[in-house]
């Protein structure tokens, strides 16, 4: 068992003290509690358990493989687990209608590193859309989109091509339909939506639903895009 002395200002729940503090991935914090595998004070915690400053957390890690693997998702299938990927979690989502690259993998490292906003990983995308774009959507694109919901940051790049109704597009933000919701506010119809790559990997060569797990060459390409020693 690995034990932890709990240092923080406020209550926060369990499962996501363990992945702040680095141990594991929040879901699979989740797992290591229903396990009984974890004490707050040696009592089992359950599930919705909060620690506060001064409590003692004890935990049994199970050590598997880390994995890795990028995986072309089709336009029609839900961004979720996959049975070839086991323990593995999409490293961020893809709407139902849209297509293109995840990456998976067990390694929560990773995770923070690629999810976190603070990071500004780049993720590039395709989209069609009905409308003729004008240079007046690289303009507000650059500048950043505000709605209703919320603020959108601006955009890395931004290129029209295919006579104005293809645009692609590289943001290091990702907030939910982040893209559908900014082309949406510029009155733009999305016909189509793609992500083709995400960091250094791309989805050329990929086959739609089937992994590939990565290379030792390309784990190592990974790491040092996600700052990982």
């Amino acid at each position: 068992m690995k034990t932890i002395k709990v240092k923080i200002d406020e209550i926060t729940r369990l499962n996501k003290f363990l992945s702040a503090s680095g141990v594991v991935s929040r879901r699979n914090a989740d797992d290591l509690i229903k396990n009984g595998l974890v004490t707050i004070n040696d009592r089992i915690a359950v599930l919705g358990d909060k620690v506060n400053n001064g409590d003692t957390i004890s935990f049994k890690k199970i050590e598997t493989p880390l994995t890795y693997a990028l995986y072309y998702k089709p336009r029609g299938e839900i961004t979720g687990r996959i049975p070839d990927l086991k323990g593995c979690e999409p490293v961020g989502r893809l709407d139902k209608e849209s297509e293109g690259l995840l990456l998976y993998t067990n390694d929560y490292r990773v995770v923070d590193a690629v999810l976190h906003p603070i990071h500004a990983r780049e993720k590039e995308y395709e989209v069609k859309v009905r409308e003729k774009t004008t240079p007046r959507v690289i303009t507000l694109l650059k500048k950043g989109i505000k709605t209703q919901e919320t603020t959108y940051s601006p955009v890395k790049s931004v290129q029209i091509y295919g006579e104005g109704h293809s645009i692609r597009i590289v943001i290091t933000e990702g907030k939910k339909h982040e893209i559908r919701r900014m082309l949406n506010a510029l009155n733009l119809t999305v016909l189509s939506l793609k992500r083709v790559r995400i960091m250094s990997f791309v989805s050329h060569g990929l086959k739609a639903g089937v992994p590939h797990i990565l290379s030792q060459k390309q784990k190592d390409t990974l790491m040092k895009d996600c700052g990982i020693e």
